[in-house]
């Protein structure tokens, strides 16, 4: 089996726990839309490529932004338009399909594109930069786009937010995350499927030469990455505040380092 086959059997199988993943991540989801917010316009094209099973375009759909909605699995396409209809919402398109093709889409025909998973599981650079240039392709000048990319950090930062006793047996990973900057699936219950992971440090230099000028670098967790969970338990009034706070440094060195997800947002210039 191929590395995307692995990946797109993964996700088919995974929907609900991805799913729930960004209520259980919240402050990841909610220092990303904020940064979302911040650079898109009043109303947008938006193409959400890697959508899973569409939490981010259910939101920018209903605040009234036009999404088109990709993701490598049939399933978590088919959740998005499930979770679509419980809503009263509609999205412009969804479909499944692969992030390094976007050859069906015309050049400059999006005011944004959504990039928020697709680079995780691209372990050939050469597959990655497809992923970027077909991003750029079907970008409008002046338009916005956002990459997420796993921290090679990340599998410490999960291991002390979830089970730090377990040092012992996680270690390997650990440092396999940390040093090789990649994991490759062992089985169907492994924890994770075929994955590329980045140092911060080294995040703007994937974009060198690729026509976006960076706008904002951030860790989505900013530097609470081991606390999220805990901070989840808080009333509703607390835990805003520490979602404020935690977007008012996320572009900060200790956010970059202190978070699982960093993100890239560019703009396509002129």
């Amino acid at each position: 089996m191929s590395e995307v086959d692995r990946v797109r059997d993964f996700y088919d199988r995974t929907v609900e726990d991805e799913w729930l993943r960004l209520e259980k991540n919240w402050l990841e989801y909610g220092v990303t839309s904020a940064f979302l917010n911040r650079f898109l316009p009043a109303t947008a094209r938006i193409l959400d490529c890697g959508c899973g099973p569409g939490r981010y375009a259910l939101d920018l759909t209903a605040a009234g932004h036009s999404v088109d909605l990709r993701d490598l699995s049939p399933e978590n396409i088919a959740r998005a338009r499930e979770e679509a209809h419980k809503r009263g919402l509609t999205f412009n398109a969804a479909q499944a399909g692969d992030a390094r093709d976007l050859s069906d889409l015309p050049d400059a025909d999006y005011d944004a594109v959504l990039v928020l998973g697709p680079l995780y599981h691209l372990t050939s650079e050469d597959d990655r930069n497809r992923v970027i240039s077909e991003t750029v392709r079907v970008l409008k000048p002046g338009g916005i786009a956002a990459f997420a990319f796993i921290s090679r950090f990340a599998a410490a930062h999960y291991q002390l937010k979830t089970d730090p006793a377990a040092i012992g047996q996680r270690r390997a990973v650990i440092d396999e995350f940390l040093n090789e900057r990649r994991h490759r699936l062992a089985s169907e219950t492994d924890f994770f499927v075929d994955a590329h992971f980045v140092d911060p440090s080294e995040v703007p230099s994937v974009f060198h030469g690729t026509g976006l000028e960076q706008r904002a670098l951030f860790g989505a967790e900013s530097m609470m990455a081991q606390s999220e969970w805990r901070l989840a338990d808080l009333p509703v009034a607390e835990r805003r505040q520490w979602l404020d706070f935690a977007v008012s440094v996320a572009e900060t060195p200790a956010a970059l380092y202190g978070s699982e997800h960093i993100v890239f947002i560019g703009t396509k210039r002129g």
